[in-house]
């Protein structure tokens, strides 16, 4: 699974390099060999859904192995990525359930980055201009919605169905067996709004608005050293810098005089180091929820001094 994931990952288009298109052929020849064993050797005792979805991607990859491109470039590589990939995130969630953590696939969605950064910028604008008497009204409303869409696509698979077409564009793959981030999200500004600090929010949601994009885009196209889980040290340092700016924004534009002198580099740093760590080592949290909360609660911390 490893290799799959190695395999699948080298197939997005801000990694893909035309020297990968033989490499990339011989890993998906030895995957389906050993996939194939694999669900022959199973135990009768085995999880029945596992061994159902292993021979279901096993036999995806032996019929696509002939008709794989021949072609170097880009597009008809990510195409192939595309028709595999949800197979692939039904059986890394047949694997979650036996306990068995296998890593689901990010690929580079560029409408994903700019709903992101427009969606921040909306809910700053909301953060800062809406009172603080008012603003939990709609930040319950919001939770209630997402939990109830959450809850209520459990129980239908045709409901989840009709709910990830819906946010197709903007979703992961993976989101349609796991809590969506947009849930999480929504989660992290229900406790931002009962700070009663439109600070903290937005200087939160500014990080994870700006700076994950940033550190997906820069990671995926120029990330050479790996750090850990699918990280990069260009996409992390991308991510600090980004963060950085994000927060000195916010305070010199949103809130001038809120912090001055030395305190404010200080602010800005600990608190964009601190959404860097976040974002780096969330790993089974999501970061839609890490983020936001930990840079506000470090950035809580250093206003403090």
């Amino acid at each position: 699974m490893v290799d799959l994931h190695a395999a699948l990952r080298n197939l997005d288009p801000a990694r893909w390099r035309a020297e990968k298109a033989a490499q990339v052929r011989a890993q998906l020849e030895r995957i389906t060999e050993g996939l194939s064993a694999l669900a022959e050797r199973a135990a009768p005792e085995a999880d029945k859904t596992l061994v159902e979805r292993l021979q279901a991607f096993a036999a995806l990859l032996r019929a696509k192995l002939p008709h794989l491109p021949e072609a170097s470039a880009a597009e008809p590589w990510v195409e192939v990525r595309q028709e595999l990939q949800p197979a692939y995130e039904d059986l890394v969630q047949a694997l979650r359930e036996q306990a068995v953590h296998v890593p689901s696939l990010r690929p580079t969605n560029y409408v994903r980055n700019v709903f992101h950064v427009l969606n921040s910028v909306l809910v700053i604008a909301l953060i800062e201009l809406v009172p603080f008497e008012y603003i939990m009204w709609p930040a319950s409303c919001a939770l209630g919605l997402v939990l109830f869409l959450e809850i209520s696509r459990r129980f239908s698979p045709a409901w989840n169905d009709k709910i990830m077409a819906l946010f197709g564009p903007v979703a992961h793959p993976y989101e349609n067996h796991r809590v969506n981030s947009g849930t999480w999200f929504v989660i992290a500004l229900f406790f931002l709004a009962l700070t009663g600090r439109p600070e903290l929010g937005a200087m939160g949601v500014a990080v994870l608005g700006f700076a994950d994009p940033a550190a997906a885009l820069i990671g995926r196209r120029f990330g050479k050293h790996p750090l850990v889980n699918g990280r990069t040290l260009e996409g992390s340092g991308a991510f600090f810098v980004v963060a950085v700016i994000a927060i000195l924004t916010v305070l010199l534009t949103l809130h001038p005089g809120l912090v001055t002198g030395w305190r404010l580099p200080l602010v800005a740093v600990g608190a964009g180091l601190a959404g860097t760590l976040f974002e780096l080592f969330s790993f089974r949290i999501d970061d839609n929820l890490s983020i936001p909360l930990g840079t506000a609660g470090v950035a809580a911390a250093l206003l403090l001094i």
